[in-house]
């Protein structure tokens, strides 16, 4: 297996904490010349290097939904991946991106995980080694983690859009040998969906941790040079919700892992889980449980313990209930328009993560909700944009924290009781009407009871925290999420001070009826990336700004350029004192010019949140073409990373 040794350039970022430093901006890990595993190449790693915008190859296109991990061993050592949209063209659909530095984030190389369709690597195409290749076309959801033995993990969905769909869970090896870039080895497949339909199981949501904990039994010997590796994952079926988080183990160095169990209890709706692993080797497993309509569950965190190695695990405990801060509205558009673009986008590459479809009931678009708002078919009878967004929690532990073995830490975004307000039109984030602050909250336990939840930064008076991620290490908790406090979002004049930002989207301004719908607050602040660290195991948290880029979350960048998508999570990874957080990043797309999508005109096309695309109209139909100018910058959406440390 043939390693590289090409460095792109690239610079540090701007931060600065508790005895860290800072350099002089935040890195961009994505957008660079990609190379194969192997030294070799193929048309899709040609496509994905070709940024030239007078052509329809992958180079400008989306990444989102980022993985970050740190080796323990060496920090200057780390990994990042995201759903990478470059192979669109190649493949028609997304695969996992992978991107590596060895010079501690200040410069990074970009590759895919090996299997997509067109790969014609000797690993990549053998499907004993890569089984992807042969069962799906797109990986999603990437998550990665080292262990202490120079070994890189990758986790990822895998699906088809199209029949089967085979939704399943892949983990990747690599090694990481001094003085070498990552040698890819093999992918093991440790849940395999089937074909869905009234009773098909899709699997989805999942999550990935190693072992490194100092003083574990599990986190491997001289004799045994591997720590155990767990995933977890919820499992979907009929698409009708998912019914539980499943947990599955790998003790022989990632070959093979174990037949998956379920962990969760109760009625359907659990999904968004985490791992951690402590000094010692406790394995946590955090996630969210969904209320449901009939009140036989509430929002809640859940976490499950095992003490041998993930082997078992006892009952399920509630940690803490919440109020959910989950933006939502009501679809605009009939339930089939909607329901048919949906697929139509699904199948052409171009949907919003078509392995987690809404769940539309309802016979009519009063009756059907909806995540995400955009225009034509994805119009919202607010006509307000915004991207999807749900509270997740996140857990961590750290392994090098022997004065306190069975500690864990969880952070979870969820809305401010007593911030409810009325929106005044059918978008909210509690219900449909009903608006509220998303801000971040923070518990711990030392192996027995939780901690009552509170803020990490009680001060915040304006704006919403979410997407928020969360490691410890060398004594030290790090957060990291995305914050719109700074959003020039308001709601009617007729509010106090002259508009509440509770009753609209971010980047939203508001209107009084729909159309002419949404209205863009225009380039500048949307929402700015933050870290906070506590060195007193969260008793106090220190914040700083870590990109204040202005950034447009609600570019209308899929599902024909009528939808946005900023992905569902950030990630942060902690080494000593060396911690890298990456986050989906909207600084690079250009927009409409002069602002107009000429397909609509009754409002949609004006509203601000429409990129750079190109089409013509056939003047005997009026139907518009698809659009020609893919490369030219529209669809420019990046992973931007910050490296903080001494």
């Amino acid at each position: 297996m043939r390693r590289l040794a090409c460095v792109f350039a690239g610079c540090l970022s701007v931060a600065a904490t508790i005895a860290f430093t800072a350099s002089a901006a935040d890195v961009k890990i994505t957008d660079r010349p990609y190379q194969r595993h192997d030294g070799g190449t193929d048309v899709t790693i040609a496509s994905c290097s070709n940024d030239a915008p007078g052509t329809t190859a992958g180079g400008e296109r989306q990444q989102n939904e980022p993985a970050a991990a740190v080796d323990p061993n060496a920090n200057n050592r780390m990994t990042a991946g995201s759903n990478d949209y470059c192979s669109v063209p190649t493949t028609t659909d997304a695969y996992a991106g992978f991107y590596w530095s060895d010079s501690r984030g200040a410069s990074w190389k970009n590759s895919l995980l090996p299997g997509y369709p067109t790969d014609t690597s000797a690993e990549g195409s053998n499907c004993n080694i890569t089984p992807q290749h042969c069962l799906v076309i797109n990986t999603g959801d990437p998550v990665q983690a080292f262990d202490r033995w120079g070994h890189v993990f990758y986790g990822v969905i895998g699906f088809n859009r199209s029949k089967p769909s085979n939704g399943s869970i892949f983990a990747a090896r690599y090694d990481w040998s001094l003085m070498t870039d990552p040698d890819y080895r093999w992918t093991a497949l440790v849940a395999r969906g089937t074909p869905t339909g009234a009773t098909g199981k899709f699997e989805d949501k999942v999550q990935i941790e190693a072992d490194r904990g100092v003083n574990s039994p599990y986190a491997g010997s001289a004799a045994r040079p591997w720590g155990n590796v767990y995933l977890c994952y919820a499992q979907f079926v009929g698409g009708n919700g998912n019914n539980g988080v499943f947990f599955a183990r790998s003790t022989d160095g990632g070959r093979t892992y174990s037949h998956p169990q379920k962990i969760s209890e109760g009625v359907k709706g659990s999904q968004f889980c985490d791992i951690a692993v402590t000094s010692n080797g406790t394995v946590y497993v955090a996630w969210r449980q969904f209320e449901n309509s009939r009140g036989h569950q509430i929002d809640a965190v859940v976490v499950n313990k095992s003490t041998n190695g993930g082997a078992s695990f006892g009952k399920p405990e509630v940690v803490t209930p919440f109020i959910h801060w989950d933006v939502g509205d009501l679809a605009g558009a009939p339930k089939d328009v909607r329901e048919g673009a949906m697929e139509q986008a699904c199948e052409q590459g171009d949907g919003i993560d078509c392995a987690d479809r809404e769940s539309e009931s309802g016979a009519t678009r009063e009756q059907t909700p909806t995540r995400a708002c955009g225009d034509g078919p994805f119009v919202c009878e607010s006509g307000y944009v915004f991207f999807r967004e749900d509270s997740e929690p996140r857990i961590a532990a750290d392994a090098t924290d022997t004065a306190n073995p069975n500690a864990a830490y969880i952070v979870y975004n969820a809305t401010v009781p007593g911030s409810e307000t009325p929106t005044g039109t059918s978008y909210g984030t509690v219900e449909p009407g009903i608006g509220s602050q998303g801000q971040l909250y923070f518990t711990r336990t030392d192996g027995g009871s939780w901690m009552s939840p509170t803020r990490v930064t009680p001060a915040q008076a304006k704006g919403h925290q979410f997407f928020p991620d969360i490691d410890a290490n060398a004594g030290k908790i790090h957060v990291v999420w995305q914050d719109s406090r700074h959003d020039t979002a308001s709601g009617p004049p007729s509010t106090p001070s002259g508009g509440d930002y509770r009753t609209v989207p971010i980047s939203n301004k508001w209107v009084s009826s729909n159309p002419p719908g949404s209205v863009s607050t225009g380039p500048g602040v949307g929402v700015e990336s933050y870290h906070a660290v506590s060195t007193n195991r969260g008793g106090s948290f220190t914040e700083d700004l870590v990109s204040s880029a202005g950034q447009m979350p609600q570019y209308e960048q899929f599902g024909s350029r009528n939808i946005p998508f900023f992905g569902d999570y950030n990630s942060i990874s902690a080494v000593g004192n060396t911690v890298l957080m990456d986050w989906t990043d909207m600084r690079d797309p250009v927009e409409v010019k002069p602002g107009n999508d000429p397909r609509y005109t009754n409002g949609d096309g004006m509203d601000g949140f429409d990129v750079l695309q190109c089409r013509t109209q056939d003047p005997s139909t009026g139907a518009w073409s698809g659009d020609t100018c893919p490369n030219a910058g529209g669809l420019d959406e990046n992973i931007f990373g910050s490296i903080l440390g001494p």
